[in-house]
């Protein structure tokens, strides 16, 4: 543990080092962005995981983006005891680089060194790569040393670097920020959700408990059953590029921190962030014919639909 800890120490130094070398060596283009999202307290997150909070945010162009995106690179804390880290810890934006050969190697070495970080933290088993500490022993270990507010993922991040002509033939003509909405439904065979059905908290009787298993013994061969849930909302931003055959070239990653553009002749549009609307989670909801088991458990069934089969026939 002490040994750790003196890697640790090593690792934040090195990282520091090195944000400081990148900081005074990288060239920037004065165009810039940057999505200021309000912040969201650990009483109002549950609200928010469910869909039913709106985020307000406030655009911000060229040189004060340029700041917002440099701090938020090297920010790893959440601003207060009160914000959740898991929405403090996203900060969206876009910066374009205008010598990218000359910090690349910082680049890639700035990552690399985050990498060793989360492995340190983890305690990664050099020769499985299995973690030996849990999640417990890890919060521990992080948060004894550098205190409770430090938001892990987000040291942990690396920098994403999009190469603007990824060929001859295409550039990056523009990006766009949006809010995604996500569907993260956990699918069960039916005899295990019989067993969910008996091992939840569902508040139902025996009766009512044995009927619905009877329902999923029923449908079993017409019916698929899942929990319900949904993803925190994120922000996503699609790089469109030019169109190769007649059709344009789209790549959509995570926008959880700022983004670095290279290697572009023109600079890209950039379309700022979309209005946070938590109503579209409802309408990803759409398009299968839902029936509720039991609202408390979020257990659903829907028919297996044609295009279930063709996938389960390939």
């Amino acid at each position: 543990m002490v040994n750790d800890f003196a890697r640790f120490n090593s690792l934040l130094t090195t990282l520091d080092e090195l944000y400081e070398s990148l900081y005074s060596a990288m060239r920037l283009s004065p165009t810039a962005y940057f999505a200021d999202i309000d912040d969201v307290t650990k009483e109002d997150f549950k609200a928010f995981s469910a869909g039913e909070l709106i985020l307000g945010h406030r655009d911000r162009f060229n040189v004060q983006a340029q700041m917002r995106c440099l701090n938020a690179l090297q920010c790893f804390h959440r601003p207060s005891r009160d914000i959740s880290g898991r929405v403090a810890g996203k900060y969206p934006g876009i910066l374009l680089l205008e010598n990218h050969e000359d910090v690349i190697d910082t680049i890639v070495a700035i990552n690399t060194t985050k990498t060793a970080i989360k492995q340190c933290v983890q305690d990664v088993d050099p020769v499985t790569g299995a973690h030996r500490r849990n999640h417990l022993q890890k919060h521990e270990f992080l948060h004894q040393h550098r205190g409770a507010e430090i938001i892990s993922y987000q040291l942990y991040r690396h920098i994403d670097v999009i190469n603007c002509r990824p060929d001859t033939d295409t550039a990056l003509k523009s990006v766009n920020f949006y809010w995604a909405y996500k569907n993260a439904d956990q699918r069960l065979l039916p005899d295990r959700a019989k067993h969910y059905l008996y091992n939840c908290n569902s508040g139902l009787n025996d009766e009512q408990l044995k009927a619905l298993s009877q329902q999923i013994d029923d449908t079993r061969h017409s019916h698929r059953f899942y929990v319900r849930k949904t993803r925190n909302a994120s922000v996503n931003v699609s790089l469109y590029y030019g169109a190769v055959d007649g059709k344009p070239m789209v790549n959509t990653i995570n926008a959880a921190q700022p983004i670095i553009l290279c290697n572009y002749e023109d600079a890209p549009t950039i379309r700022p962030l979309s209005a946070h609307i938590p109503q579209k989670r409802k309408a990803n909801r759409q398009g299968h014919a839902w029936i509720c088991l039991n609202e408390a458990m979020n257990l659903y069934t829907r028919p297996i639909t044609e295009a279930d089969r063709k996938r389960e026939e390939r």
